[in-house]
């Protein structure tokens, strides 16, 4: 299993997008999801698709989660998931949850309906008078 990059090495991301380095920016993420990976492998599959890993910052694993419920069932776990942080390397010492509901899911747009013969006239006469 390899190693994960203390947490002291990572650059907070206002730091990276006011440099300019993208790249470094596409590798904290690439690296904070496949930390999330990791940890959401010792977690109940009901409560691993609820919450999601958000950030490592000093010190403290952050996650997101979709209800208060699911934060508390997290927050159950706390001594699990330390303890797997503690075998990725990860000097890790809190867990801080916080609550995230899913964004709502898009409606799909309706098609447009055709103009009546009659909105079509007066369209067409108030644009000619804005002329």
């Amino acid at each position: 299993m390899s190693q994960h990059t203390p947490h002291h090495t990572f650059k907070p991301v206002a730091d990276i997008v006011l440099s300019n380095d993208i790249a470094g920016l596409a590798a904290r993420a690439g690296a904070l999801a496949d930390l999330g990976a990791r940890l959401s492998r010792v977690l109940p599959s009901a409560l691993s698709a609820q919450v999601r890993f958000a950030d490592l910052r000093e010190g403290r694993l952050v996650f997101l989660a979709s209800s208060a419920a699911w934060a508390t069932r997290l927050r159950y776990t706390q001594a699990l998931v330390l303890e797997a942080a503690r075998q990725l390397g990860l000097g890790a010492s809190e867990l801080v949850v916080k609550v995230a509901p899913p964004a709502p899911a898009s409606q799909p747009l309706a098609p447009a309906r055709p103009l009546s013969e009659s909105a079509a006239r007066h369209l067409d006469l108030a644009a000619k008078l804005l002329r």
